[in-house]
């Protein structure tokens, strides 16, 4: 048997910190079900006054599964532990994490009411352990609400081929400015297509910025190693509009938290709301469509303003398999005041 400690991430956000270990073990206990072999005793504990999450395994950990623990969400470092109790010994592992685009671009991107990147690490991790696929494969994301782009970057980070849906255009153009000047600055060799996508007299025009992007110029010159980051100036109740059938194997969104973000109603004439309800039951027939059987969909929303069991109701109707049982209600925790979030995970099976 080998038992191994993980030292969390500190962080740039200490509320998120205090909050973050229900959410890690959580993410740990799903990520042991990607593993080739039993995994045992999951738990939080203290080592000389340094909290860490541990687990047991019957053998060292396959490359394969290593990988896997290394793309967690928290994880700063990890350790095997021997010796007893009174006399441990901690021997350093290198960790093997999935990075295209180096991680420091979430970091560099900084503005008011910005998501945590490591919650939003800890959603696409979810939903890639959730679904039929792992990071071998060619995955495509949607971030169907990509405001600014965090989510996108950190999709990019792990080599995935990223789509966003952004309504106001101003977001869009500076998210497209801040990639751009990303690829430029750390010497990606890449190129920017700017096209129309869709058009009509009601006023549901699209736009798209895409970015084929490859770390040199030889990789850039195989279509197949290119990798691909696209932002469209949209809305996302027209998704299938603009996607085929069955193109994403995960769809990842933060949706407006009723405070501070907002989208736009259909039912009140293209005014502006900030319900994540009224967004849902427009967007969840599109994002069906565009699903592939075997992705998953993880969204994070404010259950102050939408309670929990009105969200799985819906994904329910709208032919979902939602994923309720322990560890996936261990997600919700208080943000601040006005803000207390949670995500739910669905299947398209």
């Amino acid at each position: 048997m080998q038992k191994y400690l993980l030292l969390r991430n500190p962080g740039h956000n200490r509320v998120y910190y205090l909050e973050s270990e229900k959410l890690a073990l959580a993410e740990l206990t799903l990520t042991a079900r990607r593993f080739e072999q039993p995994c045992h005793h999951i738990e939080s504990i203290d080592l000389a006054g340094i909290n860490y999450l541990a687990f047991t395994v019957e053998q060292i950990l396959s490359e394969r599964e290593l990988t896997w623990v290394s793309n967690l969400s928290f994880v700063l470092a990890l350790f095997k532990h021997s010796g007893d109790e009174d006399h441990p010994t901690l021997q350093p592992v290198e960790l093997t994490p999935r990075s295209y685009v180096d991680p420091k671009i979430s970091m560099l991107l900084k503005y008011s009411g910005k998501t945590n990147e490591i919650f939003t690490r800890l959603m696409i991790n979810v939903g890639l352990i959730s679904s039929d696929f792992q990071f071998d494969d060619p995955v495509q994301m949607l971030d169907p609400v990509s405001g600014k782009g965090t989510t996108l970057f950190e999709g990019a980070i792990r080599g995935f081929d990223v789509t966003g849906i952004e309504m106001e255009r101003k977001l869009v153009h500076e998210t497209t400015i801040f990639f751009k000047r990303f690829l430029e600055q750390e010497k990606y060799k890449h190129d920017l297509l700017k096209n129309a996508m869709y058009a009509s007299s009601a006023g549901s025009e699209a736009f798209i910025q895409l970015f084929e992007y490859a770390r040199n110029k030889q990789d850039f010159k195989s279509e197949s190693s290119r990798k691909h980051l696209a932002i469209i100036a949209g809305n996302a109740i027209h998704s299938r509009r603009y996607f085929k059938a069955e193109k994403f194997h995960l769809i990842i969104g933060d949706l407006p938290y009723g405070i501070a973000h907002g989208n736009v109603s259909q039912k009140k004439h293209n005014s502006r709301t900030r319900s994540p309800a009224e967004l849902m039951e427009t967007s969840l027939p599109e994002f069906q469509k565009i699903l592939k059987t075997g992705g998953s969909l993880v969204l994070a929303w404010n259950t102050f303003v939408w309670p929990r069991e009105d969200f799985v109701e819906l994904l329910t109707k709208t032919g979902f398999q939602v994923l309720a049982a322990e560890p996936y209600d261990q997600f919700t925790h208080r943000v601040d005041q006005s803000i207390k979030r949670d995500i739910v995970v669905a299947r398209k099976d």
